[in-house]
């Protein structure tokens, strides 16, 4: 088996956790069996002392087929 990683940014506006899973689902449109995920950071955009975009640097597995 081979497996494949990309790297990519996930974000919302509510949570790190809805970045994460936004990344994901944004990323299983175009790449099949997604295996694993690795979180390698976390950043926020603020605005007037609010934070207004969470972000997620991710590492996004996948089997080559």
């Amino acid at each position: 088996m081979c497996v494949k990683i990309v790297e990519l940014i996930g974000t919302s506006p509510k949570s790190f956790e809805d970045a994460i899973s936004d990344g994901v689902k944004r990323a299983g449109k175009s790449i099949r069996g997604i295996s694993g995920v690795d979180v390698i950071g976390q950043t926020a955009v603020v605005n007037d002392n609010k934070i207004v975009e969470f972000r997620v640097n991710m590492k996004v597995a996948f089997k080559v087929e």
